[in-house]
């Protein structure tokens, strides 16, 4: 009985008569302990002790050698997050088999410590020489997407093939997740191809794998591929999509996912009315998210709910109503939790709100929510964004943790636009020692020096730069045209627009000027001549973009650019004025935020 219990999923009524089994004075043997400890680990009610209670009583019982009732040991305290007395059950095991080293495995790997879980499946395969089966391949995989390695993860393919796994479609859908997890695309697609059977899994995985790596158009295509083999999308394909029209930043595109939820209905649950909403702040609509926002119930909505309306407010510049928005789902009985004061704290930075920045991260106190190192990159941020560079510092000085690339990336920022190099070359100098192959830190000390025209010291960089092989990101400016995405690079000859763009800018320039327009030279952190720089300045991808919205789109119509690296100030300057000149709105996302120029001005009022 208490297995039929067991199997059928009725924890509770399992337990209640095992309970009921002891006090009749009938005693347990190597049978019951495994599926009474199986609905332990599954009944909420249970909780830790009564499993602990189990471990006891088989003890005394002499039980506690017997490999089945060792295995179901291991399991409960792997499904418990007990870790380390799981662990000293299997070491103490006198012959384990491939279930409790798969349990050993996964539960290192659900705990998220990937090297434990891959040293587990070497000890398997060197010192027991079991073989894996796909269910034990499913968590390696997993572990090293955890830690990105993709020669771990040629490694495991290689194992997965050998033993005839890949027939085995889940083994399959974990070779293409994994590939997708370490950045390599192109095998997760060749993968992908080579399936023999694919099921919806499958099809998410290699979606997800090109979005999470910026490849949301190939995504796209790949949508279309799944519609046509007949495989329909469930709510996580969804999701997946709208994450891709975010990195677009279509609205058009995002429309169509919503239209296609309808269409195939497909139930849009509290989890998918918080991505429409995150999908459309992204994609600059911010009046259409607060009104999805404003749509859900008061009771309905989660703490998801308010953290994405609270991020949108603040990437759009709306710090104020961002911490009213806070204030007020406290009010309304939901807890913040540590992403609402990333986000809180964010709006915070990008608006200027010192004081009720420094409040909120108090709070966290009051709600024993966790300072974490992403809360302390939030205010270095912050302090730093305000010209509190010695403030920042000290934060920095004194956090509990050691500080991340995301605490020295921030400070180094703000020594960027304050001017400091300095302190930026401490910030940088941790960096370097963090993150050696990240470009986008020699980047941007390399413009603190040219801000300060150290030349030479941006000489030495750019020279450290190409003896480790380290590349610029290019800069890319979207735009929407027609339902597709057009991109621009400055000097990017194959762009079918280009011609059209140019010729527009060289008289949106000529109309500049008669405004009293006048080049920022100061953001061409290059040593070249002044002619050279004003050039350089007026074919940034940006303007480049803009020029083609003012062409292709209706007059009085907002046009929306999607830019991957930051803004700089001439653009931020040129924007505004022609914002003004051609009675245009223009919203631009940039790499860390939304700028909304109207009639002159900017939404973020020049606090940037």
């Amino acid at each position: 009985m208490i297995r039929a219990y067991t199997n059928n999923g009725q924890w509770s009524d399992a337990l209640a008569l095992y309970s009921l089994m002891r006090r009749s004075g009938v005693w347990p043997n190597n049978y019951t302990y495994p599926f009474v400890l199986k609905a332990c680990g599954h009944d909420p009610s249970a909780g830790i002790w009564s499993g602990k209670t189990v471990h006891g009583e088989l003890i005394r019982n002499g039980l506690e050698s017997d490999l089945y009732v060792e295995a179901a040991l291991v399991i409960w305290y792997a499904k418990c997050g007990e870790l380390n007395d799981g662990r000293k059950v299997f070491d103490g095991m006198t012959s384990r088999d491939l279930v409790c080293w798969t349990t050993m495995i996964t539960a290192y790997e659900q705990a998220e410590l990937p090297r434990e879980s891959l040293m587990m499946f070497g000890f398997m395969q060197q010192q027991q020489g079991i073989l894996a089966d796909s269910v034990t391949v499913v968590s390696v995989a997993s572990a090293v997407g955890q830690l990105g390695n993709v020669k771990s993860a040629r490694s495991v393919h290689a194992h997965a093939l050998c033993c005839g796994i890949l027939e085995d479609v889940c083994g399959g859908n974990a070779i293409v997740a994994m590939y997708g997890k370490c950045g390599d695309v192109e095998s997760a697609r060749m993968a992908f191809d080579r399936m023999e059977e694919r099921d919806i899994i499958s099809w998410n995985a290699v979606l997800s794998g090109f979005v999470q790596n910026g490849q949301a158009r190939e995504a796209f295509s790949l949508f279309e591929l799944m519609k046509e083999s007949g495989c329909r999308p469930n709510p996580l394909t969804a999701l997946i999509m709208l994450s891709a029209c975010s990195f677009l930043g279509s609205c058009q595109l995002g429309m169509k996912i919503q239209g296609f939820l309808v269409d195939n209905k497909i139930t849009v649950d509290l989890t998918l009315r918080n991505a429409l909403i995150d999908m459309y702040a992204k994609c600059g609509d911010l009046e259409t998210a607060m009104g999805m926002f404003n749509d859900i119930g008061v009771r309905e909505r989660d703490v998801t709910s308010w953290n994405v309306m609270i991020a949108a407010l603040g990437t759009h510049g709306r710090g104020k109503e961002a911490l009213d928005l806070y204030l007020r789902m406290q009010e309304e009985g939901v807890r913040p939790n540590h992403i609402t004061f990333v986000s809180v704290l964010s709006a915070c930075s990008h608006a200027g709100l010192i004081d009720e920045g420094k409040n909120c991260f108090a709070d966290m106190q009051r709600f024993s929510v966790k300072q974490e190192v992403k809360h302390y990159a939030c205010m270095v941020d912050m302090l730093g964004r305000a010209g509190l560079l010695n403030e920042a510092f000290d934060l920095v000085r004194t956090m509990p943790s050691p500080p991340n690339d995301g605490v020295w990336g921030a400070l180094l920022l703000a020594c960027r636009v304050q001017g400091n190099s300095e302190l930026g070359e401490v910030a940088a100098n941790n960096l370097f020692l963090l993150e050696p192959e990240h470009p986008g830190y020699y980047v941007l000390m390399s413009n603190v020096y040219a801000a300060s025209r150290k030349w030479h010291e941006v000489g030495n960089l750019r020279t450290e730069m190409k003896s480790r092989g380290l590349m610029k990101p290019a800069a890319v400016s979207m735009i929407e045209y027609r339902g597709e995405i057009v991109g621009f690079q400055t000097a990017d000859w194959l762009n079918p627009f280009r011609h059209e763009a140019y010729k527009k800018l060289e008289g949106i320039a000529v109309e500049m000027k008669s405004r009293g327009y006048f080049p920022d030279r100061s953001c061409v952190l290059h040593d070249v001549e002044e002619e050279d720089k004003d050039h350089i300045l007026n074919y940034h991808s940006e303007k480049l973009a803009v020029a083609f919205g003012i062409i292709k789109s209706e007059a009085g119509s907002t046009i929306t650019v999607m830019k991957n690296l930051r803004i700089c100030c001439d653009c931020h300057s040129a924007f505004k004025l022609i914002s003004d000149i051609y009675r245009r709105r223009i919203v631009v996302r940039d790499g860390n935020r939304f700028h909304h120029f109207e009639a002159g001005s900017c939404s973020c009022n020049d606090y940037w």
